[in-house]
């Protein structure tokens, strides 16, 4: 069972709200269940519940069994002392204790539940199922749609879709901003290598702050391992950033020069994935995961982890080319090129460039990205599964994915903080050049129930607009803000 499908049912409150108890005995009531959260520490941020006669204002960890807890090491995790409730799926969970020595209250949700919890999986496949593949509105009746019409509103799309990613990034930028002070205090070397620009002023943070190269750095290290999570193990990636923040390793890379291995070392144990040598059989495992463990040992002073639980990756169903273990291989040598190749400027430098092709900005995009091939990870998918033929750590396809959905929009926000019209137009002029990526089945949808062949969807930016189309005016049914579904709809007003 994913933790996934428990955040659902919490979300849903896929249970008797009236007759929670405490394993303690007292009666639980949920005043706000708080808002999702897919950063690392608590599953849900400012809930509000009442114990008893007593109100609390928190966060809530969910896990399958109270164990969980210990095996994440939570009780030893600061960011953890924010949480007022833990919730169980089922076993005998007593009370659960914080860092800080505080005790709180603990739910197993077995009990309350509406269905069996294998019923509540299958139902949620079956909506996720129904959501990518059911009609949109104007199917039907959208046959005389106008090409231009079509080929206009993509492209609006596309710079819709980016200004919201861009400002997702802003968002992020400026939490990194503020948490990186609580961290390191006013800042210093090594952490205030300054951009020479001056950004614009926002809200309550010294406009100074914007010029630190670590925010950047450390915002497009968070991007890039969501990127290489893919769609089944984003979220654990990301978490994997938060967990090993590159301030850590810059703290480390003062006293040591990390080499690969290092890295390697620091990012599996903080994973969870790293198994005991004696839990796999395969030579070449055995001799592998033995360095890594030695690597970790000879670090001059350890990076203190909490680690993930191996149950948080998904190895199923995913490909063996998206296992989180080749992806974690790939992140390494992005980011010992982070940590010692300038790769940030490298990626502005490139977007930049007001003499290349966009074609060729695009393919030295991609070489920032190409891993060199692993020793152990060319032959293996994980530690316990050899390929049958070697594989590279990292695609083109996956490659292209990162330069659309991370570098794009982090050049765009670049752009906007620091005044750089130009860039932000070369950005977009990129974009254009940009080749498919993998289909989806969103993009199937779109294709066979909105484009239906009336042009030709031969570039990424395309297959960007439909998606924002897809999940923003169609599956929202938001047919009277979108500029086809308003001038469809005047003649076929019966079907909207």
């Amino acid at each position: 069972m994913h933790e996934d499908l428990l955040r659902h049912i919490w979300s849903r409150q896929l249970f008797d709200t009236s007759r929670l108890i405490t394993t303690d005995g007292r009666e639980v009531r949920i005043l706000d269940p708080g808002m999702l959260s897919r950063k690392s520490g608590p599953d849900f941020r400012n809930a509000i519940i009442r114990i008893s006669d007593v109100t609390f204002s928190g966060d809530i960890e969910f896990h399958r069994t109270f164990d969980d807890w210990n095996l994440h090491n939570h009780q030893n995790d600061q960011n953890y002392n924010s949480v007022i409730l833990h919730v169980v799926v089922s076993g005998k969970a007593p009370n659960t204790p914080l860092q800080s020595g505080r005790i709180i209250s603990t739910i197993v949700l077995q009990p309350y539940l509406f269905s069996p919890i294998e019923n509540i999986e299958d139902q949620l496949s079956r909506e996720e199922y129904s959501s990518k593949t059911q009609a949109i509105k104007c199917a039907s009746v959208n046959d005389p749609l106008e090409a231009g019409m079509l080929n206009e509103w993509i492209n609006t799309l596309y710079r819709e879709r980016l200004q919201e990613k861009v400002r997702r990034l802003h968002e992020r930028l400026c939490d990194i901003i503020v948490s990186l002070q609580r961290t390191v205090g006013e800042p210093h070397p090594p952490y205030n290598d300054m951009i020479d620009d001056i950004p614009i002023p926002q809200g309550n943070i010294n406009r100074e702050l914007f010029k630190q190269k670590i925010v950047w750095e450390q915002l497009l290290y968070e991007e890039v391992m969501d990127g290489l999570g893919y769609s089944n193990n984003r979220v654990p990636m990301k978490k994997l950033s938060g967990i090993v923040p590159l301030i850590s390793l810059i703290d480390a890379a003062e006293r040591i020069t990390l080499v690969p291995i290092q890295l390697e070392a620091i990012l599996f144990k903080a994973s969870g994935l790293l198994p005991p040598i004696d839990d796999v059989h395969d030579q070449d495992s055995k001799v592998y995961i033995h360095s890594l463990n030695t690597a970790w040992n000879e670090l001059p002073q350890k990076i203190a982890l909490s680690p993930l639980h191996h149950t948080e990756w998904n190895f199923s169903p995913t490909r063996p080319s998206n296992f989180p273990t080749v992806r974690i291989a790939a992140a390494v040598a992005f980011l010992h090129n982070l940590l010692y190749h300038t790769l940030f400027k490298s990626i502005i430098t490139i977007v930049s460039g007001q003499f290349s092709t966009q074609e060729t900005k695009i393919e030295q995009l991609q070489a920032l990205f190409r891993a060199e091939e692993h020793p152990f990870w060319v032959h293996h998918y994980s530690f316990s599964e050899p390929a049958q033929e070697r594989h590279a750590l990292l695609g083109t396809s996956r490659s292209l994915d990162i330069i659309v959905n991370t570098i794009v929009p982090f050049v765009g926000l670049y752009a906007g903080v620091f005044g750089k019209e130009n860039i932000f137009e070369h950005c977009l002029n990129m974009a254009v050049k940009l080749p498919l990526l993998e289909e989806n089945a969103i993009l199937r949808t779109m294709n066979k129930q909105m484009v239906k062949g009336k042009i030709k969807i031969n570039a990424a930016y395309q297959q960007q607009a439909l998606i924002q189309l897809n999940k923003r005016y169609c599956a929202a049914e938001r047919c009277d803000q979108c500029e086809i579904g308003k001038n469809i709809f005047k003649e076929y007003p019966r079907n909207l």
